[in-house]
């Protein structure tokens, strides 16, 4: 078995992975979410920016 590790998010991809992180960082940090839903919300913020500049 082979894996493609190729790129295969275009431009709107990503744009869309980092307002939905940057929504996500908002909702924490103007205390709309908190507890562990807020850790959570952290967790998947920074996945996306991660997604987001890697492009995988």
């Amino acid at each position: 078995m082979h894996l493609n590790w190729e790129k295969n998010l275009g431009n709107t991809d990503r744009l869309i992975r980092a307002v939905l992180g940057l929504l996500l960082l908002a909702l924490v940090f103007t205390g709309t979410v908190t507890g562990r839903w807020a850790v959570a919300a952290l967790a998947l913020a920074l996945f996306q920016f991660v997604e987001a500049r890697l492009a995988y």
